[in-house]
């Protein structure tokens, strides 16, 4: 039976995941780390770093192991904020490309 630290960080974990997905993310690791896909070759990704959270938008080129691009949103912030940037940066990009 888990112990209600457990119980808590487990309805922590579900909430992430349902701001996360309503901003357009999907759950990689639930609790730890978010991706959404604006086009075939860029994704953001949302990570736990300790206890706070980065976001950062990478870009690959068909045929190369490693990403070509990498620009980060913010870095070190509670997770709301982490989620708020990088979904106002990907309505940024989409916007821009029209």
């Amino acid at each position: 039976m888990p112990t209600a630290n457990e119980i808590i960080r487990l309805n922590e974990i579900e909430q992430m995941d349902k701001r996360a997905k309503k901003a357009g993310f999907l759950p990689l690791i639930s609790g730890e780390a978010y991706e959404a896909q604006y086009n075939s070759n860029s994704h953001v990704f949302i990570m736990m770093n300790g206890s706070k959270w980065s976001a950062w938008r990478e870009t690959w080129q068909p045929g190369k192991e490693r990403s070509i691009s990498l620009k980060s949103i913010v870095d070190n912030v509670p997770f709301d904020i982490a989620v708020q940037q990088a979904n106002k940066y990907m309505a940024f990009i989409i916007k821009k490309r029209g």
